[in-house]
């Protein structure tokens, strides 16, 4: 299948703006056909990567064990999540979705998060001593920094001039021989090595691997906002879920299960042989009154309910500063939900994925943001005449559910939930979890919110090689997603990945509802001594 990249003039759709992120293109030659040519590729071509299956479609590796991994180990997850980067943005249809800014204006356009993840290598490799010299100092100052939107109306502008693709194609060719000269040749690497620590400089080399695995999976949410019309699904991007789609798919309402009291503890022991972000690192313990918890996570059925109710045209369901969001963006349904247009199946919506517009499959998690979960959450309670009401999990009942499940400490839940590019989307909420029947997608198909503010643990120290990666959003401003999405992989898809988001930035995340009579041992940041 092939798609030739439009005219210049035919994306100006505006003259106005002729001198904005229009001044881009027309300036880089590569063909923007799908599937990209063997141009395209900096590293391995997906089918000879490492971690193609006999499907033909390419899947995420899981982390390196850091105590036992050789040359060919490092290889090989640096090798799929290179070639994974690649992946993602070989969907991209012309040039105008690398240089248009996304519709919100609140991260850069793509061309950026295409080059980023390289250039982070190159700075953090020079950071610890293990190169020298810059591989473009231009490149690197451009494409180092990336944004966290500090509000829902905080329109950044990105109408400047970024450099050609074919030039961010060849920038990247060179930091790929750059990183495979390293792993070759480090000695920290060869046989028989002492386990890798955060103490050590090539801690930045797998710091890299797991940044880059962390933008793989936001740059396919910005790439999930684009116009259909400027993307195509790459062939060797995993197949979709499988799933009925239609009324037959709308599963019943999530039921809710009994959680009994008990003690949770959080934090990542220092010598857990993978890597690990600074905010995992140091240690929680809380007391957690009993609860329950819905057995799935709320459905894209169960969602269309509140649409159906007016809950977006209802300020009392919403805080004032979820309902102003609402207001801003005029949103009356989920951003990836579609309306329904004359001639389709009859349904009210349809669901865009990452690269596909599909029959609205019911009985898939919805995708939403905090703001929505919450008022959801509320809507759902009065609907429900629950007694004190419905809320979203704090972490510490996360961990306790996850006891329940017998899955607190194993790195084993990339074998059983919809992980690492497993599916090129999420699925069936009542597909995947534990055998006993309790909970199901406690990790994976979408992210979780969570009550709590993103908080450190307590002995929780900043890496000198990324000092500000957690502490700037320890601000009371961003809550917490937890158990990872169909497309999390590596530290991101395991038992101790923290992570977080403003509560009106879209994640591929969605919603399980709560009920107790307490907080569930909630950490609010205007309470927590930082």
């Amino acid at each position: 299948m092939t798609h030739s990249s439009d005219s210049v003039t035919g994306l100006i759709d505006d003259q106005t703006e002729v001198l904005g992120w229009q001044v881009n293109l027309g300036q880089s030659a590569v063909s923007f056909s799908v599937p990209r040519g063997q141009s395209w590729w900096t590293g391995k071509e997906p089918r000879s990567c490492p971690g193609f299956g006999p499907d033909g479609k390419l899947h995420g590796l899981p982390s390196p064990n850091l105590s036992t991994c050789t040359r060919q180990d490092v290889q090989a997850y640096f090798d799929n999540g290179w070639t994974l980067t690649e992946l993602i943005f070989s969907g991209l249809a012309s040039e105008e979705a690398f240089y248009r800014p996304p519709y919100h204006e609140l991260r850069h356009p793509l061309i950026f998060y295409f080059v980023h993840p390289a250039v982070f290598f190159v700075n953090k490799l020079r950071l610890a001593g293990l190169i020298s010299e810059p591989v473009d100092a231009y490149f690197e100052g451009l494409f180092d920094v990336g944004v966290d939107e500090m509000s829902w109306d905080d329109m950044s502008k990105n109408y400047i001039q970024w450099p050609s693709v074919d030039d961010c194609i060849a920038y990247r060719a060179r930091v790929y021989d750059l990183i495979c000269k390293l792993i070759e040749s480090d000695p920290a690497l060869e046989d028989g090595h002492r386990p890798v620590t955060m103490e050590d400089p090539l801690w930045a080399l797998f710091m890299g691997l797991e940044h880059e695995r962390i933008h793989i999976e936001t740059s396919s949410c910005l790439v999930r906002e684009l116009p259909l019309a400027r993307v195509i699904p790459p062939p060797e991007f995993p197949s979709l879920s499988l799933s009925g789609s239609g009324r037959d798919s709308k599963i019943e309402t999530a039921s809710f299960i009994p959680v009994p009291a008990g003690s949770i503890e959080v934090g990542k022991p220092t010598d857990w042989p993978s890597y690990g972000w600074d905010n995992e690192y140091g240690y929680r313990k809380a007391q957690v009154s009993q609860f329950e918890a819905t057995r799935t996570l709320i459905s894209n059925g169960e969602f269309l309910d509140f649409v159906q109710a007016g809950g977006y045209r209802q300020p009392r369901y919403w805080s004032d500063e979820g309902y102003a969001w609402r207001s801003f963006r005029d949103l009356q349904y989920p951003t990836f939900w579609v309306p329904a247009r004359e001639g389709d199946s009859g349904e009210p919506f349809r669901l865009r994925t990452v690269y596909e517009e599909i029959e609205m499959p019911w009985n898939w998690p919805v995708v939403v943001n905090f703001h929505e979960a919450k008022a959801y959450a509320l809507w759902r309670g009065e609907q429900d005449g629950a007694a004190g009401g419905y809320r979203l999990p704090t972490e510490a009942e996360h961990r306790r559910m996850r006891q329940l499940d017998s899955i607190e400490r194993t790195e084993q839940v990339e074998d059983i939930y919809n992980l690492s590019l497993k599916h090129g989307s999420e699925g069936p909420v009542d597909a995947a979890g534990a055998e006993s029947g309790s909970f199901r997608d406690l990790f994976g198909n979408v992210w979780q919110w969570m009550e709590d503010h993103f908080h450190p643990l307590e002995g929780f120290k900043t890496h000198q090689y990324y000092d500000d990666f957690s502490t700037p959003c320890f601000d009371g401003r961003h809550h917490m997603i937890l158990g990872g999405s169909f497309i999390s992989i590596g530290d991101e898809a395991s038992v101790f990945a923290r992570f977080h988001f403003r509560p009106h930035f879209f994640q591929h995340a969605g919603i399980r509802l709560v009920r107790s009579s307490s907080d569930g041992a909630i950490v609010r940041l205007d309470r927590f001594n930082t």
